[in-house]
């Protein structure tokens, strides 16, 4: 999933002007960046079965979010709790369609989630999973609620529609690596 992680980004930067949209953008896959440093140095291994604990469980989340925070905290407390939230919104958007449960710390024995793997991969319409249709329908609740929130702050509609379109390509992009999942 990373459309709609950077839609998550921006759906909170329109509700949160002040905040820097690089910050939220880039807390909104900080979890994902801390998997691939991870995983070059073993700690995350991707084979022979794939481990994320250290990076997306519950518990990392919250000491990624509230690290990363902390270094807006001259900011104001809305921009420290607008990022803090963005960093937040990885582990709320893996929730349902992450390919393993996401653990509740490091290590644990306990996971959450839906665990919808073997639904996701399945095949639907025009070629695409069934995943990438689930995370096409929050890449649009999420930019609708990014378009309605910049309207209401009257930012121009081509840097609207810009941002929509950039993250629908991405999103089709990942079409290509969804067939066959």
């Amino acid at each position: 999933m990373y459309s709609p992680h950077f839609a998550a980004a921006l759906a909170i930067k329109s509700r949160t002007p002040q905040a820097p949209l690089w910050a939220l953008l880039i807390g909104a896959f900080l979890a994902d960046l801390v998997w691939i440093v991870l995983a070059r140095l073993g700690v995350e291994p991707t084979q022979p079965s794939f481990f994320d604990d250290w990076s997306h469980s519950l518990f990392s989340i919250v000491v990624l979010a509230t690290l990363f925070a902390v270094f807006f905290w001259k900011k104001g407390r809305r921009v420290l709790v607008a990022v803090w939230y963005a960093v937040f919104s990885h582990f709320l958007l893996d929730f349902p369609v992450h390919p393993n449960r996401l653990a509740l710390y490091p290590e644990s024995h306990l996971h959450l989630g839906w665990d919808l793997l073997s639904w996701g991969s399945r095949q639907a319409w025009f070629g695409a999973t069934n995943d990438w249709w689930l995370q096409l329908v929050v890449l649009v609740a999420l930019l609708l609620f990014y378009a309605r929130g910049m309207r209401m702050r009257q930012v121009r509609m081509n840097v609207i529609l810009g941002s929509c379109v950039v993250l629908f390509g991405l999103q089709l992009l990942m079409l290509s690596s969804c067939v066959g999942y």
